[in-house]
């Protein structure tokens, strides 16, 4: 399982040696633990931020994310990078051009990065060249982030 913190030593001992061979009670004592290095007044202040942006909701149960909160968390997670699939010194064989709406900057942004990570060259701001064929998991991304139809990959061919 990857965690968003690196754990100390200290902390996956403790939650071991506590867990009683249980993987919820080892993941629950390792973020008791994640979340007592956060000051009181930092998480009150996080927390009335994402009220005011409507993503939780307060009662007398305690904290709740809401619809709002978890579509939002949910498409975020689909700007997290994929790795590359290519070789360092794979030869040029796809052209990328992409034409994404202002709106969308944080979309268009991740889409230039993904293609740097890919190796892909910039010729253009939104024209890209680079190895292919692109992954399925890239191109699934796409439909994900709503995007595929604005983003036109073409395949080079090489007279000889």
């Amino acid at each position: 399982m990857t965690y968003a913190h690196q754990e100390s030593i200290t902390d996956l001992l403790v939650a071991t040696l506590c867990s009683g061979r249980s993987i919820k009670r080892f993941n629950q004592i390792l973020y008791e633990r994640r979340l007592k290095r956060y000051r009181e007044e930092s998480i009150r202040v996080t927390l009335s931020r994402l009220h005011k942006k409507e993503y939780v909701n307060h009662s007398a149960l305690g904290w709740s994310m809401n619809k709002k909160g978890r579509l939002y968390f949910s498409n975020a997670r689909l700007l997290d990078y994929l790795p590359s699939p290519f070789e360092k010194k794979v030869p040029d064989g796809i052209v990328v051009a992409f034409d994404i709406p202002e709106g969308s900057r944080k979309v268009r942004n991740w889409l230039r990065n993904q293609l740097k990570i890919f190796g892909y060259k910039m010729m253009q701001q939104s024209l890209w060249i680079g190895p292919g064929p692109l992954p399925a998991s890239f191109l699934k991304r796409l439909e994900d982030l709503n995007i595929r139809k604005n983003v036109k990959v073409f395949n080079i061919k090489r007279s000889s």
